[in-house]
């Protein structure tokens, strides 16, 4: 922006100077009755301003709070962009829900199916009736967190990756055809800005699959961008828990204790 000068007389001889400021104010404005260089004085106070600005923000943000958190729940989605459910390149989309609005508080975005689900147990009678076990395995993606969260300390948000993303689903059958499943989340990752690292678990329940629904995550490519032409499947999150630890101390292992305490 240019600052340009205007210099009108007023009736009592006092000018405007500068940028239209008056010449009487005690802010930006020099005496009424001394010609200044108003031009570099409004640099001075602007610049003054903006490192005013940057310290209180410096001296205000600092790293999430270490300890233990049971967040809001929330929905997710799994799109099928690895071509059905279960195959290879399907991606996670999850977001914190209050009532009215997606990710307010967390969300995870772009775990991709890396590998075949791993059969964990079958116990089907003759019937096709009980239940199927599976674990799978993703690789990639990021989570943020609201800087308003329990854990905010300064910051507007707090953004990291994660390091290992899976799942352990429960999958009923009865007479050989698919009705639900229920799964637990488990992921851990590590904070952009700090040396800083997260654990967590959170259960998920089954709600439908086919076209993207309304208030619900939307499905993702392999590469995170949004597709609202892809199918795939959702559910409700609830349980979510989280623990934010030093990543130097080296106390993964206790955290996760913590945590898996609170979920029993």
């Amino acid at each position: 922006m240019t600052l340009v000068r205007l210099s009108s007389e007023k009736e009592d001889g006092e000018r405007y100077l500068n940028n239209g400021c008056k010449a009487d104010s005690k802010v930006l404005c020099c005496n009424s009755r001394a010609r200044c260089g108003g031009g570099e004085m409004m640099k001075i106070v602007i610049a003054s301003t903006v490192l005013i600005l940057i310290l209180a923000w410096s001296l205000a943000a600092g790293p999430p709070i270490p300890g233990d958190y049971n967040p809001i729940g929330g929905r997710y989605t799994e799109s099928y962009a690895g071509g059905g459910q279960g195959q290879m390149g399907n991606v996670v989309h999850a977001m914190s829900w209050d009532g009215s609005a997606l990710g307010t508080r967390w969300y995870i975005a772009c775990p991709v199916l890396a590998q075949p689900p791993e059969l964990l147990y079958d116990s089907l009678d003759a019937t096709g009736t009980g239940y199927v076990g599976y674990r799978t395995d993703y690789t990639g993606g990021y989570f943020w967190l609201a800087g308003t969260g329990p854990w905010g300390n300064g910051d507007a948000s707090y953004t990291g990756t994660l390091d290992y993303y899976y799942h352990i689903t429960d999958f009923l059958f009865v007479g050989g055809s698919f009705i639900t499943y229920t799964t637990n989340a488990y992921f851990g990752g590590t904070f952009d800005d700090y040396c800083l690292c997260i654990t967590g678990i959170a259960n998920g329940a089954y709600v439908g699959s086919g076209a993207q629904p309304a208030d619900y995550p939307p499905f993702l490519e392999g590469n995170c961008s949004e597709n609202p032409g892809l199918t795939g499947e959702w559910g409700s999150v609830r349980d979510v828990l989280l623990s934010i630890y030093d990543c130097s101390s080296g106390n993964e292992l206790t955290t996760w204790g913590s945590i898996k305490s609170l979920y029993r």
